[in-house]
């Protein structure tokens, strides 16, 4: 059931460039940071500017049928497109996404669901 093919972004973190349509199925990981909600894909980084409440856009696309959940505090990611997750020697545990260099940080508690996750994926 998903409801939202777009979301509504901005290249500028104050909207100033105007909002355009961001297919769902690009957005990698989503970052709160500095009081800006930040929107990743594989080759670029845009704002979202309706609202400032990370907790209620990722209830909004996971009752939509997405599958965004946290990796830590201030991230959230779209479990669907992580392919690996590495331990690092400090550390700290990093999720790719697949047919990309980009990662998100996982929390100690985060990083042993999302392991699941991918465990139970693969069966």
């Amino acid at each position: 059931m998903e409801w939202i093919k777009e979301l509504p972004v901005s290249r500028d973190p104050k909207g100033a460039t105007g909002i355009v349509s961001l297919p769902m199925d690009s957005i990698l990981y989503i970052h709160f940071y500095e009081a800006t909600i930040q929107v990743h894909t594989a080759t670029e980084m845009f704002y979202f500017t309706l609202g400032s409440n990370l907790s209620v856009l990722v209830d909004n696309l996971n009752n939509s049928g997405y599958q965004f959940e946290k990796t830590d505090r201030a991230q959230v990611a779209d479990y669907r497109r992580i392919s690996r997750i590495e331990k690092t020697e400090f550390f700290q545990y990093k999720g790719y996404f697949e047919g990309t260099n980009k990662y998100v940080i996982f929390s100690e508690s985060n990083f042993k669901r999302a392991l699941k996750m991918l465990k139970d994926r693969s069966e």
